[in-house]
C-alpha cells in the first residue's frame, strides 16, 4: 500500500531543502526518526503528524484522515477517499510532473506568511532578498495571493533582483486596484 503520510513528509522536505536532521529539528525529532516516517517504517503521533501538515499546508480535517488512513490495516484503507489530494506532487495541464509550488494565499497571519517565505527555497533569490526586508512587511504588507503571483508570473521572466521585485509588486498593486 502506498505510503502517503511519508511522501507528504519526505515532498515537504524537499520543498524546503531541508535534510532529515534539519527538518527533524523542526519538529524536535531526530533525522533518523524522519526517515523512519518517510520510508513508512514508524507513524508520527497524531499531535506531531498534525504539526508536520500544517507545515505542509494540508487542512487539518484531511491531515487526521491521512492519519487515520495510515493507522488501517489494509483491506479498510480503501474506505477512506483521499481524492488522490494527498500528496503535495502536482501535474502540469499536459499531466507531467510539476514542482510544487507553496500557496501563499492560504496563510492566515503576517508572522505565518513571512515565516513561510524565509524557508522557501524554491523562491527566486530576488524574491526571496525581498521578503527578508522589514521595510516591505511594515510598509507594504504584502498578501500571500500577491507573493504568489510575484512567483509565477514575473519569476519565470528571468533573474530579478529586489529591486525589480518591488517594481513587480507595485505594478500588481496598481494593476489589481484599476478594476
Amino acid at each position: 500500500m502506498e505510503n502517503i503520510l511519508g511522501n507528504i513528509i519526505y515532498d515537504s522536505r524537499k520543498l524546503e531543502n531541508l535534510t532529515q536532521d534539519q527538518y527533524g529539528a523542526r519538529f524536535s525529532v531526530s533525522g533518523p526518526a524522519i526517515f523512519k516516517f518517510e520510508k513508512g517504517y514508524v507513524k508520527p503521533s497524531l499531535e506531531l503528524w498534525l504539526k508536520m501538515a500544517k507545515d505542509a499546508e494540508l487542512t487539518e480535517r484531511r491531515a487526521v484522515l491521512i492519519w487515520v488512513k495510515s493507522r488501517l490495516p489494509d483491506k479498510f484503507k480503501d474506505f477512506i477517499e483521499l481524492q488522490g489530494a494527498a500528496s503535495i506532487e502536482v501535474r502540469t495541464a499536459n499531466g507531467r510532473k510539476a514542482d510544487k509550488k507553496r500557496d501563499y494565499s492560504r496563510l492566515e497571519t503576517l508572522e505565518e506568511l513571512r515565516g513561510h517565505a524565509e524557508r522557501d527555497k524554491s523562491l527566486p533569490a530576488g524574491l526571496r532578498d525581498l521578503l527578508k526586508d522589514n521595510e516591505l512587511w511594515a510598509l507594504y504588507k504584502p498578501t500571500g495571493h500577491e507573493i504568489n503571483m510575484l512567483r509565477d508570473i514575473f519569476s519565470p521572466l528571468g533573474k530579478g533582483n529586489k529591486q525589480a521585485y518591488r517594481e513587480a509588486l507595485r505594478v500588481i498593486r496598481e494593476f489589481m486596484h484599476s478594476f
